[in-house]
């Protein structure tokens, strides 16, 4: 074969190899198994976004506004439960809390928490410095994806009371003040409007009632409660302590001298008290005084002799013999009335009286007069919330710069007011001459 035609046959069977391969083709399951490839890796990577998406902290608060908004209470106790929330979450504490969240506007605060996928603020606080809810981490969902959780922070109702031994019941939650017990806490409240109800069942009185309680006035998470309904135990000052108590008709079983507070009673006047002593024999009654205050004066038109009621042994001059004894000496005195006005504390030091015996003391001692107390009577008393008058009848001798002495009587009516539960006097109403 000549060298020309081994060419030839080389070159063809070049093309042939090269058109051979050419029409080689890659085998279908290759092409099937990259294809699954790479749409698994795009389909994982749009999961993971929707994932992720699910758990930032703006779909938190924006799904926990939309409850809230919807009024969703089945919604909202189910986030507030995985929250931790520490409050109590019964279906009425809950739909109080979203009533609370809506009108006071907080709910479309929630938000401003959260920005750009991360905690901003962890605490909603109110204008009133109250913390209303905290949003925090959570644990990570799969190990991958951060959850974030949305909690609501307990309240604290301090309720006082002017009686102990009443019933209180709030939202199912019951409690009872015990004796000389006048103050309850609850605790553990979500925020929100409620009806406190209250209930006594006493030897005088019954009471029973509704307070209505607005959480948007508490202050640092803790709502103060005063209970006002006209109901109060009583004081009964009376000359004649050893005097027997009754109400409304019938005996108490107690003597004057032997309470310090009496009751409770509701002060609508419906309720009358008197008393009642045997003197020399016989029964005497005060008048039936209806009980509309706090204090209640039972004076007695025949008081017996003065070293028998001006025992310390309680009632009417329990609450005053301390302050008489150091402005007034015993009926025959060994020292001047002057020495005994000036002690401290006797008087209130921004009272009329005060200044009006400071200045008449003055006068005594320019005209080298003197003046001496040698009787002294309790005639009557009457007495208001603000404090209490008495009036007395009294003798001074008085003497003059030359020695000459000159006994004279008066009628003193005084008024007494109540500062930190003493008395003090605090003016002179009014001076009659007895002639």
């Amino acid at each position: 074969m000549s060298s020309q035609l081994r060419e030839q046959e080389k070159n063809l069977f070049s093309r042939t190899s090269i058109r051979n391969n050419k029409n080689k083709h890659i085998p279908r399951n290759y092409k099937k198994l990259g294809l699954i490839f790479g749409v698994s890796i795009v389909t994982l990577f749009i999961v993971h976004l929707i994932i992720k998406s699910f758990y930032t902290p703006e779909r938190m608060a924006k799904s926990f506004e939309k409850a809230i908004t919807e009024n969703n209470y089945k919604e909202v106790t189910q986030i507030l439960e995985e929250g931790g929330t520490r409050a109590t979450l019964d279906v009425g504490s809950v739909k109080a809390f979203m009533e609370y969240m809506n009108s006071s506007d907080l709910v479309n605060h929630v938000e401003d928490l959260v920005s750009n996928g991360k905690v901003q603020k962890s605490e909603l606080i109110d204008r009133h410095g109250n913390h209303v809810l905290s949003i925090k981490k959570g644990n990570k969902f799969l190990g991958i994806y951060q959850t974030y959780l949305i909690s609501a922070e307990p309240f604290e109702l301090k309720v006082t009371s002017p009686i102990d031994e009443i019933e209180l019941s709030l939202n199912k939650n019951n409690a009872r003040l015990n004796k000389d017990e006048y103050e309850k806490s609850f605790k553990k409240i979500l925020p929100g409007k409620y009806a406190l109800k209250v209930k006594y069942e006493g030897q005088y009185s019954d009471v029973e009632d509704t307070i209505d309680l607005d959480f948007t006035k508490a202050s640092k998470n803790k709502l103060d409660q005063e209970l006002t309904f006209n109901v109060s135990y009583v004081q009964i000052y009376s000359n004649e302590p050893d005097a027997r108590i009754f109400v409304d008709g019938k005996d108490s079983g107690k003597l004057i001298s032997e309470v310090d507070k009496f009751g409770p009673f509701l002060l609508n006047g419906q309720t009358t008290i008197h008393a009642e002593i045997d003197m020399n024999g016989e029964v005497v009654k005060t008048s039936e005084v209806p009980v509309n205050g706090k204090y209640i004066d039972l004076m007695f038109d025949t008081p017996t002799p003065q070293e028998e009621t001006t025992k310390d042994d309680g009632g009417f001059f329990a609450g005053i013999k301390g302050f008489l004894d150091k402005y007034l000496p015993n009926p025959k005195p060994e020292n001047n009335l002057e020495e005994k006005q000036f002690i401290d504390g006797l008087f209130n030091q921004n009272g009329q009286a005060f200044l009006e015996s400071k200045e008449y003391q003055h006068k005594i001692k320019k005209k080298n007069t003197t003046q001496k107390l040698v009787g002294f009577a309790m005639k009557s008393s009457k007495q208001d919330d603000s404090g209490m008058s008495i009036v007395t009848n009294e003798t001074y001798e008085i003497t003059d710069k030359k020695g000459k002495t000159k006994t004279k009587s008066f009628e003193i009516t005084y008024h007494f007011t109540r500062v930190n539960d003493e008395l003090q006097m605090d003016r002179i109403e009014e001076v009659k001459e007895i002639e």
